[in-house]
């Protein structure tokens, strides 16, 4: 049974709405004393133990603006009753308040659609995030010494272009010759590839001749933080 709480001015008139909720089987639990100085102290945490929030018509559009962030943040379904368009808010979340009981049962269906095609999403974008965090474990580890301390230089530069003669002194301790930037050459050659092997889209070097280099990682800080955490 899904949980639903609406959020008031006064308790009273919300007793037939209160009503035609639980005639579609929902258990409803109305609230009055909440966004205020005197609020009680576990308001966020009544909040979380409910799966739509609805926002009553007697609340005024800053009480609603004032109390929507909260809502987001707990990743709730709310709804807002409204005799009126509410601005920035598009109509999935409007409710009027003329609604027949067939409406708004229909209403609240589509909305429990709309929350379960969006936790479809959220769960694909997270084995997505996985399977990026995989494909950097794959490309780290195929890396040698000398081009994991290449990729660390560059990733540490935070987008910098880092010049071949600073980039040779960080790998090679100060030791820099035409030896040492032909090998460099070659080591970020091998790295790109071994990106590509690995399917990572978003990270790349970027050469700038006769400047240097450039790590591009999207978003950004992308790989130092991932070397971090590679490295502990």
């Amino acid at each position: 049974m899904k949980k639903v709480i609406i959020l008031t001015r006064n308790i009273i008139i919300e007793q037939d709405f209160q009503n035609e909720l639980q005639r579609l089987d929902y258990e409803v639990f109305v609230l009055k004393e909440f966004f205020a100085e005197d609020k009680p102290q576990y308001f966020e945490e009544i909040l979380s133990l409910f799966d739509i929030v609805i926002f009553s018509e007697t609340l005024t559009n800053q009480e609603f603006t004032d109390i929507l962030p909260i809502v987001l943040e707990k990743e709730l379904h709310y709804l807002r009753r409204t005799d009126e368009p509410v601005p920035n808010i598009d109509d999935n979340h409007c409710l009027s308040i003329e609604c027949t009981l067939t409406e708004l049962r229909e209403f609240l269906l589509l909305g429990d659609k709309r929350q379960g095609q969006s936790e479809t999403i959220s769960k694909g974008l997270v084995r997505q995030s996985e399977q990026k965090k995989q494909d950097l474990v794959l490309f780290y580890s195929s890396l040698n010494n000398i081009e994991k301390k290449i990729i660390s230089a560059l990733a540490e530069g935070a987008g910098k272009i880092i010049s071949r003669d600073e980039l040779c002194n960080k790998v090679w301790n100060h030791e820099v010759s035409k030896s040492r930037l032909v090998q460099m050459s070659t080591a970020v050659g091998n790295i790109r590839k071994k990106i590509a092997h690995a399917h990572i889209d978003n990270v790349r070097i970027i050469t700038y001749w006769g400047n240097g280099y450039r790590l591009h990682d999207v978003p950004n800080g992308l790989m130092n933080d991932h070397i971090r955490e590679y490295s502990v």
